[in-house]
């Protein structure tokens, strides 16, 4: 038999639990743009901070420290606002993900149900060709007996008439 058995890791899409942690960054970038923007911001801030104290530049430097505590609230800010937004949307991505998960199953159950009548045909078939071959060999040995008991008794005949 060539054919496949069913496999849980044949479905091509792959939930957010199934990502790996690259995807699931990108996944989530994609749902919230603002959290990675704000938080590049952010890290911009701390960077020309460091530079501006670097060249001895107080000034600068407490305007970029500021800079940083303004864009670390936009990141608070959009990460909140982001989790109460997706929040009665990831309440229907759970239910949606559960009659997936559901689906995914009985197919699963309907192809390994499948795969098992496959198997049993298959093994009918072999007993059914076995059962052939035996009553062909039964049929052929029942023959030669016979011919053997035929000429047996041809022999015993020349025997006594030769007698």
């Amino acid at each position: 038999m060539s054919m496949r058995l069913p496999s849980s890791f044949d479905d091509a899409q792959k939930s957010e639990d199934e990502m790996d942690v690259i995807e699931k960054m990108k996944f989530k970038c994609k749902q919230q743009p603002l959290v990675p923007i704000g938080a590049l911001a952010t890290t911009g801030a701390i960077i020309m901070a460091v530079r501006s104290i670097r060249r001895g530049d107080r000034m600068k430097t407490q305007i970029y420290y500021r800079y940083r505590v303004g864009f670390q609230l936009f990141t608070l800010c959009a990460l909140v606002g982001g989790g109460y937004f997706f929040q009665s949307d990831s309440v229907a991505q759970k239910k949606t993900r559960e009659d997936k998960l559901r689906e995914k199953a009985k197919l699963r159950e309907q192809l390994w149900i499948e795969e098992l009548e496959r198997r049993d045909a298959a093994i009918q078939a072999r007993k059914l060709r076995a059962q052939e071959s035996k009553e062909e060999l039964e049929k052929i040995a029942k023959e030669g007996f016979n011919e053997e008991k035929y000429r047996k008794g041809l022999e015993e005949k020349g025997k006594k008439t030769n007698e």
